[in-house]
């Protein structure tokens, strides 16, 4: 047997020493290799999850868009035929019948002549009424009047007379039978009127 020589043991050692480091690296490259597979799997896995969430976002963005976009169609209200209404006949109107009031005033300032130029001393000056009608006068001057039928000319004709009226009074005369009655204030001659009656 050689005894070893002094190179030879150096080169063992150095053998050795090499192996050991390469155990040592290889242990920790497998360690650090588990580390880096691990940092990698937790990179994938977040972003796979930011990936997710990209997409999502994405969608619900392209929703809006196309709500945006799209015109809401506002659906048409139900149409409800109503029934015709009935034609209701319109009833004839009814005839006045039976007697009327005509009214007829003594305006102010007709004490005073020049009423009978315009036929305003009695207001109106000529009705025209019905057999049964009846025509009433007021006074609405100051001063005292009569309503009596006939005419200054001839006198009274004794068909009515109000006899003295005075300022604010009213007289009546229902006329009973056809013609024309003329009418005057005995107080003021030039105060004339007639009443038609058919």
């Amino acid at each position: 047997m050689h005894p070893m020589t002094a190179i030879d043991k150096a080169a063992i050692a150095w053998t050795i020493a090499i192996v050991v480091v390469g155990v040592a690296i290889a242990g920790m490259g497998g360690q650090l290799q588990s580390t880096s597979v691990t940092q990698a799997i937790e990179r994938e896995t977040s972003m796979e999850k930011a990936i997710e969430t990209k997409e999502k976002l994405m969608e619900e963005s392209m929703e809006k868009q196309k709500e945006m976009i799209e015109p809401k169609v506002t659906p048409e209200p139900e149409v409800v035929e109503e029934p015709e209404p009935e034609v209701m006949e319109e009833p004839e109107p009814e005839v006045m019948t039976g007697p009327v009031t005509v009214e007829v005033s003594l305006p102010s300032g007709t004490s005073v002549p020049g009423c009978e130029e315009t036929n305003a001393c009695y207001v109106p000056a000529t009705v025209s009424i019905n057999v049964g009608d009846t025509v009433s006068w007021s006074n609405d001057d100051t001063a005292a009047h009569t309503v009596t039928g006939g005419s200054a000319t001839t006198g009274p004709s004794g068909a009515f007379d109000s006899s003295l009226l005075i300022a604010g009074g009213t007289f009546e005369h229902t006329f009973d039978s056809s013609g024309t009655e003329d009418y005057y204030c005995m107080v003021h001659p030039w105060m004339t009127g007639s009443v038609k009656v058919s």
